[in-house]
C-alpha cells in the first residue's frame, strides 16, 4: 500500500534525509539508515510523530511483538473509503487484519502462492505479457523512451501476475487500469483532504476488480491455472469464505503494483550505472542478468523500504514504554542485507504479516527487466538519474521529468 506523496521527490546528495520518510526517495539514503540503526535503533521522531524502528534487533521485536497491529486499533478500513466498495474491499484484506480475521485466511493463501512455480511454460507466459505490456506502454506514451519506461515499471508486474494466475489476456489492460486506479485511492484515502474524484474512482475499480475476481474463479480463468486450482480447493474446504478470497486475489494485484515495480525499475536502474558489475551492454538475451540483478535490488536498494505498525495495547518496546494508539515506523531498509541472496530479505517483512511472494514477485520483475534489456534501448542514457516516485515508503526509481 502506498502511503501519502512526500512534498519534494528528490533530495540532493550532500543533504541527509531529514527523517526516515524522506530517505524513500534520497539518492543515496543508506548511509543515513546506517546511522540511524547505530545511533538510534529505537526511539521518537517528532517531525514524524511517530517511533521508528531501526536496524534487525528493532525491527524484529517490532514486527513480532503481538501487542503490535498492521491497522490503528477500531480502523481497520480508512475513513476516506469506508463507505463505498474500495473500505469493503479493503476491510477484507489479510494483511490488514490481525488476530481471526487473519489467521483464517493468510496461511491458507499462503499455501496456495507456494504452489505458483517459474518453470518452462511460465516463463514463457511472463515473456508474452511482459512484450504485451512495452506494447501498450508505447501506445500509452508513445516515442519518448523514459517515459515508456515510466509506465513499464508498473504496467508489466501487473500483466505479469495476471499471466501467472491464469487471467486472459484479452482482460490485462482493463485490469491494469483498474489496479492503478484502486491504488491511487489507497495513496488519497492517506491525504488530509482527499480528492472525491480519486476516491470514486478507486471504488468503482475495487468493484469492478472483485467481480472480475469471482468470475475468474468461477470458471474464467485460463484453463490449468493456479485461479483455477485454488477454486477447485477453495470450493473443497468449508472455511474459506469466498467473498474474501475474491478480496485477497484482487489484493494481490495491488500489493503487486507498487511493490513490483520498485524491483523492476530499481534494477533497471542499478543495470545502467553497472553497480553489480554487470555492464549495461551485457547479452541481451542472458536472464540470468536481469535475475541476479533483482535479486541484488532485493538486498541492496529494495523496493519497499518501511511499514507501519499500530499499538492495540499498552507494552514495552525496545525498553520504551508505549501506549496503545502509538505508531511505530518500521524501517525495513534499515537492516542490513543477508549475507547470500538466497537469505533473509527485509523488505519482505517478517513475522506474522511477512509477504510470502519473494519468489513469484522476484521472477516477475526479472522477466520484465529482461524484456527491457531485449528492446536494445541504450541503458546507459539512464545511469545519471537520480529521481524516484513521491512515496513515503516504496521506493521507485523515476526515469522521466
Amino acid at each position: 500500500m502506498s502511503f501519502a506523496p512526500l512534498a519534494s521527490p528528490t533530495q540532493p546528495h550532500n543533504r541527509s534525509p531529514a527523517n526516515a520518510t524522506e530517505a524513500v526517495t534520497h539518492p543515496d539514503p543508506y548511509p543515513y539508515y546506517t546511522s540511524l540503526a547505530t545511533r538510534r535503533p529505537f526511539g521518537f521522531d517528532a517531525s514524524l510523530g511517530l517511533w521508528v524502528a531501526a536496524g534487525p534487533e528493532a525491527l524484529t521485536e517490532v514486527l513480532g511483538h503481538p501487542a503490535c497491529g498492521v491497522r490503528p486499533a477500531g480502523a481497520v478500513v480508512p475513513a476516506a473509503l469506508a463507505d463505498g466498495p474500495a473500505g469493503e474491499w479493503f476491510g477484507a484484506l489479510v494483511r490488514m487484519n490481525d488476530g481471526p480475521a487473519h489467521s483464517a485466511m493468510k496461511p491458507w493463501l499462503n499455501a496456495q502462492l507456494a504452489t505458483l512455480h517459474a518453470d518452462r511454460d511460465t516463463l514463457v507466459r511472463l515473456h508474452d505479457a511482459s512484450q504485451a505490456a512495452c506494447a501498450d506502454a508505447y501506445l500509452a506514451r508513445g516515442d519518448a523512451p523514459a517515459a515508456r519506461l515510466d509506465d513499464f515499471v508498473f504496467r508489466q508486474p501487473i500483466y505479469g501476475l495476471a499471466a501467472l494466475l491464469g487471467v486472459p489476456a484479452s482482460q490485462w489492460t482493463e485490469v491494469h487500469e483498474d489496479v492503478r486506479a484502486l491504488v491511487a485511492a489507497m495513496a488519497e484515502a492517506g491525504k488530509p483532504s482527499p480528492r472525491a474524484d480519486v476516491l470514486a474512482h478507486g471504488h468503482r475499480a475495487a468493484a469492478a476488480l472483485r467481480l472480475r475476481a469471482a468470475r475468474w474463479l468461477d470458471n474464467d480463468a485460463a484453463s490449468d491455472t493456479w485461479l483455477q486450482e485454488v477454486a477447485r480447493r477453495a470450493a473443497g474446504n468449508d472455511s474459506i469464505d469466498f467473498a474474501a478470497l475474491t478480496a485477497n486475489v484482487v489484493g494481490l494485484f495491488t500489493q503487486t503494483h507498487d511493490a513490483c515495480a520498485g524491483l523492476v525499475a530499481n534494477s533497471v536502474r542499478r543495470l545502467a550505472r553497472g553497480t553489480n558489475g554487470i555492464s549495461a551492454s551485457a547479452d541481451p538475451t542472458d536472464l540470468g542478468v536481469a535475475i541476479k540483478t533483482v535479486s541484488d535490488v532485493i538486498r541492496f536498494d529494495p523496493p519497499v523500504q518501511n511499514t507501519r505498525r499500530f499499538l492495540h495495547a499498552p507494552a514495552v518496546i525496545c525498553e520504551q514504554a508505549l501506549a496503545p494508539g502509538d505508531a511505530i515506523l518500521a524501517v525495513l531498509a534499515s537492516a542490513p542485507p543477508s549475507a547470500t541472496p538466497d537469505g533473509m530479505a527485509w523488505t519482505f517483512g517478517t513475522g506474522a504479516h511477512a509477504c510470502p511472494g519473494r519468489s513469484p514477485a522476484s521472477t516477475i520483475a526479472a522477466v520484465g527487466v529482461h524484456a527491457i534489456r531485449q528492446t536494445g534501448e541504450d541503458l546507459s542514457s539512464l545511469a545519471s538519474g537520480a529521481t524516484y516516485h513521491p512515496l513515503g515508503n516504496i521506493r521507485i526509481a523515476r526515469f522521466s521529468a
